[in-house]
């Protein structure tokens, strides 16, 4: 009797931490917080021409210009993810390629449309400065459809020498293209980071004429980090649909015909 009682403390320890046990087993899970749900893949993931690779494809540069000068051969490969290079392409605004090309301070900016030939993409580039470059191939792939974002792949090269520096542009209302004048509507306003905006231009005393499959063509890219972006052109208005992912400034370049002559503007904006 007394073996009884001196273990009955133990056999009631034992008790009440198998209970504590199926407490915590049942009833605390019911009672705790839902795990925080995870993040959503971002709506605003696509290439920005930053890295040479995106998605499976490589851009493999062939020839790049190391000195300044006029026409210099450039060619370069888009390889597949199956390593080989790539030769269908879907036609975007009249083109299976867009290349730009832009310093590094955001001048110099070039808009050319390169010939394909067995697999190899091949133009003629001007360089009149020295500095740091970077080539940006906009395309989109065969079977992919053009309603969605185009691949954009980069690669840079360095023109050695003396080099004149460029300042940013402050935002303005309007840019003078030749000896035409292109006003921005709304002024300088402000864009809000991540929401979709109308950006709205008119061209005063001319007369537009098509330019690759639209009014003009404009391509943006923010200042600090030399991203390209793609705006997309309204059907039969010289209006761009917009949306910046990231604060701070933006160059804007917009190209126009006129009388069978392409023409440039440019606008600096701002992304709050």
């Amino acid at each position: 009797m007394s073996r009884l009682r001196s273990s009955s403390p133990y056999l009631v320890i034992g008790a009440v931490f198998l209970a504590t046990v199926a407490y915590v087993l049942t009833v605390l899970p019911g009672r705790s917080a839902p795990p925080a749900e995870s993040p959503s893949p971002s709506p605003f993931v696509h290439s920005d021409g930053l890295s040479d690779s995106f998605d499976g494809y490589l851009m493999r540069p062939v020839a790049l210009p190391t000195v300044r000068g006029k026409d210099i051969p450039v060619s370069f490969h888009i390889l597949g993810p199956d390593g080989l290079p790539l030769k269908d392409y879907e036609t975007v605004q009249e083109r299976p390629m867009h290349l730009f090309v832009v310093r590094d301070d955001l001048s110099g900016y070039q808009h050319l449309h390169p010939t394909l030939t067995d697999g190899l993409w091949s133009t003629p580039l001007t360089v009149q400065d020295g500095g740091s470059y970077r080539l940006y191939a906009e395309f989109t792939p065969k079977g992919r459809g053009t309603l969605g974002h185009p691949t954009v792949l980069g690669v840079s090269f360095l023109i050695p020498g003396d080099t004149k520096l460029a300042p940013l542009p402050g935002p303005a209302p309007t840019s003078v293209a030749g000896k035409y004048t292109v006003t921005r509507l709304d002024g300088i306003a402000h864009l809000n980071v991540g929401r979709g905006t109308l950006l709205k231009f008119q061209v005063a005393d001319a007369v537009l004429e098509p330019y690759l499959g639209a009014l003009a063509h404009m391509s943006a890219f923010e200042v600090r980090t030399q991203a390209l972006t793609h705006l997309h052109p309204a059907a039969n208005e010289l209006t761009f649909h917009t949306l910046f992912v990231n604060r701070g400034e933006y160059r804007l370049f917009m190209d126009f015909k006129v009388a069978g002559e392409v023409h440039r503007a440019a606008f600096t904006v701002f992304v709050t």
